[in-house]
């Protein structure tokens, strides 16, 4: 029994130390960060939030009507308009020192 318990253990301590040296290999260079990863995850995180905005974008204009749009685009070009020219509130322009 006890050389069946040794070639027991042999085998185990063989069979343990394979997948971890396995592993630390994939897990090292899987960690490695190269200027082709480093752009490509860059691009992803772009990609994914600027899809995001335009779900978000999407998902607002379809709650609102057309008539409400409209509103909002003509107050929107009042606004603009009035305040052509103005960059600082009247009131610091008036009690402003010059």
């Amino acid at each position: 029994m006890t050389i069946r318990a040794l070639v027991y253990a042999f085998f185990l301590a063989i069979a343990a130390s394979l997948p971890q040296s396995m592993d630390a290999q994939v897990k090292s260079e899987s960690n490695k960060v190269t200027p082709q990863t480093a752009r490509k995850k860059e691009a992803e995180a772009l990609e994914k939030k600027q899809s995001e905005y335009h779900l978000r974008k999407n998902h607002h204009m379809d709650s609102q009507d057309k008539a409400t749009r409209k509103r909002m685009k003509k107050n929107l070009r009042k606004a603009r308009r009035l305040s052509w020219g103005k960059n600082v509130p009247w009131y610091k322009r008036w009690f402003s020192r010059q």
